[in-house]
Parts: structure tokens; C-alpha cells; sequence
């Protein structure tokens, strides 16, 4: 009998730590026990930064097509409604820092097509439209370090690939929480000062919010830009993987949501029907006669004030024809000598 009790009470007593242990289990957070280190803020960062480094050095270079959309947004009686919408097809190709984009039809209503080329000194653009006497016309501009990626001259999917992807640098904002939301991370940033905003200032306490997907290789598919809790920005991709283990973004969405009341928004909208990684894309993709603009054309190099006009007398004979748009050659072009162009730039 005293055996029997003694083995009770040895049992009561193992219950009673294991109970206290569930208990603290239940009630401590997991960081404390450190059973989910992918809640940790390094360890996300850093699988996100990897993915993204691993993304853009598999993809030197690339080209394909898709379809786009652009729409411009106003906000009216408190709801955003789209007033204008342009949709159309465009094919890319990119080389380092050189990048090519045509528009059919073009982001701006009034034209048919726009190529936009980024040498990484120049922006080189042309319009397609029947109001041009020949046709068409062409635009050079010098290019600095901020015109790499920008939505003015197409986003090209090597930009699209580090978009919204800045999760270790909040600069002027501070680290507020870390989440785990629907299988996903959510890492959010916050402003220490309020931001002035729109014509008679008002003040908003900005706040960046990243969405991360584990089962995406850690890659970023939601970033929002939060004025106090009503959205400014958002942007959303779709990652995914082809046969040889690659990741890319097959669909992206930017959106300029509009803030104040009467207050204008656009967006961007890429979908890629075709997608040719680590593609030879040759030199002349990024030269001035890749514009395809015919003869009679002429070009606006604002590069240098007045600008000087170049005219597309005639087709010279060593004319080359890209995958992406005839090479017209300018060689014999005539300009106002302050300024001449070649055809690489």
C-alpha cells in the first residue's frame, strides 16, 4: 500500500510539471522560445535579400511580351473610380543596364505606339501617331542615376524583379512590428514625422508595410504605402518558377491610389505571355535606329539647349532589322552641328 501511494504521488508530481510547462508554453510568445526563428526579423530580411540577389544575377538579360494596362484613377465622394484606360500589348528586352520597351498600343491615349530605350546615358523615345507629318517622331534625353526604373518609360521586368524589395533599409523609418498573417510575413515600417501632403498641406504619418511569401523563396508580393491607414501605394507580384528553377514576376500591378478628395491616381498592370530568360539580345536593340521611326522622321536631341533636330533623310545600306523593330541608321542624317549623334550613342 505505502508503494502504491508513493507511485501516486510520483505521478501527481509529473503531471503537475508537465501542466506548468504546457501553461508557460501557451502563454509565452514563440520568440521567447525561439520555436519559430523565421519570425525573426534578420532572418526574413536576409531570405528576402537573397532571393531577390539570386532573381536579378540569373537574369543578365531577357526578352518577350505581354499585355498591359494602365488606368487613370480619381477619387470622388470618398471612392476611387477610374476616368481613363488605355490596354495594349508590349514587348521588352534588357542587357545590363540598357533596356528596351514598345508600347501598342501607347500608354498616352492620343498615340498608337512609344518605344522607350535606357542606353544608362541616354533616353532615347519615339511616338507613332497620325497628327506627326511623317508619322512619327523621336526624343533624346540625357539619363541620370533616377531614371533607371520608373514607370514614365515602361517598367522593365528586371525592375519589376527589386521593386518594393528595400525591407533592411528603412531609413528614415523605424522598425514597428513583425507578424505572421495567412502563412505569410508581414514586416512593417513606420515614419517618426508626420509628411505635408497634396496643395493646402495635410499631415499624414507614413508607414510601409511588405508582404512576404515563404513558399515564394522569400520573395516580396505585396508592398503597401500607408498615409496613417488609407493606402497611397500598392504594389503586387506574382512570382513564379520555370522549368530550370528560375524565379520571375509573370504578373505585376503598381497603384498610385489618390489620397484627398477630387485628387488624381493611375495604374500599371503587366501580365507576360512570353518570357525568354538569359536571351541574346543584340547591340543595336539600344541604338537610335531601334526607334523604327521612317524616313521623314525626325528626332529632338534635348541633350543640349535649343535642342537639335535630326532628320531621317534616307535608310542607310548597312540597315540592320532587330527582333523588336527596324534599324534605321542616321549616319547620314542632317543636324545643326552642335550636337552630332551616332547611332550607338
Amino acid at each position: 500500500m505505502p508503494r502504491h501511494t508513493e507511485t501516486n504521488r510520483q505521478q501527481h508530481r509529473a503531471l503537475g510539471v508537465f501542466a506548468t510547462c504546457l501553461l508557460i508554453a501557451l502563454v509565452l510568445p514563440p520568440a521567447v522560445w525561439g520555436a519559430q526563428p523565421e519570425q525573426d526579423l534578420e532572418t526574413i530580411t536576409a531570405r528576402v535579400l537573397k532571393a531577390t540577389n539570386a532573381a536579378r544575377e540569373s537574369l543578365p538579360s531577357a526578352k518577350g511580351r505581354g499585355r498591359f494596362t494602365h488606368t487613370w484613377t480619381r477619387l470622388t465622394e470618398s471612392v476611387v473610380r477610374p476616368h481613363r484606360r488605355v490596354d495594349g500589348s508590349f514587348t521588352f528586352a534588357y542587357s545590363g543596364r540598357k533596356s528596351y520597351m514598345k508600347f501598342v498600343k501607347s500608354p498616352r491615349k492620343e498615340w498608337n505606339a512609344e518605344i522607350f530605350i535606357l542606353t544608362g546615358d541616354a533616353i532615347l523615345t519615339s511616338g507613332f501617331s497620325p497628327e506627326f507629318p511623317s508619322g512619327a517622331r523621336g526624343w533624346i534625353w540625357k539619363q541620370t542615376k533616377d531614371d533607371g526604373c520608373t514607370d514614365r518609360h515602361g517598367i522593365a521586368p528586371h525592375c519589376i524583379c527589386e521593386a518594393a524589395t528595400y525591407v533592411d533599409t528603412p531609413g528614415s523609418y523605424r522598425l514597428v512590428s513583425v507578424e505572421r498573417e495567412n502563412e505569410m510575413h508581414v514586416i512593417q515600417h513606420a515614419s517618426e514625422e508626420r509628411v505635408p501632403y497634396g496643395k493646402q498641406p495635410v499631415l499624414f504619418f507614413p508607414r510601409r508595410r511588405f508582404t512576404i511569401d515563404p513558399t515564394r523563396n522569400h520573395h516580396v508580393v505585396r508592398f503597401e504605402l500607408l498615409y496613417d491607414k488609407v493606402p497611397r501605394a500598392v504594389i503586387e507580384k506574382d512570382w513564379v518558377q520555370n522549368d530550370t528553377g528560375l524565379w520571375y514576376v509573370r504578373h505585376y500591378r503598381y497603384e498610385m491610389l489618390p489620397v484627398l478628395e477630387g485628387e488624381g491616381g493611375y495604374s500599371w498592370e503587366f501580365r507576360l505571355d512570353a518570357f525568354e530568360p538569359n536571351a541574346a539580345v543584340p547591340e543595336t536593340t539600344f541604338s537610335v535606329g531601334a526607334l523604327g521611326l521612317p524616313v521623314g522622321a525626325y528626332i529632338l536631341d534635348n541633350r543640349v539647349q535649343p535642342p537639335n533636330r535630326i532628320e531621317i533623310r534616307a535608310p542607310d545600306l548597312t540597315t540592320i532589322k532587330t527582333p523588336f523593330a527596324p534599324a534605321i541608321s542616321v549616319a547620314n542624317a542632317r543636324t545643326n552641328g552642335r550636337h552630332p549623334v551616332s547611332d550607338r550613342l
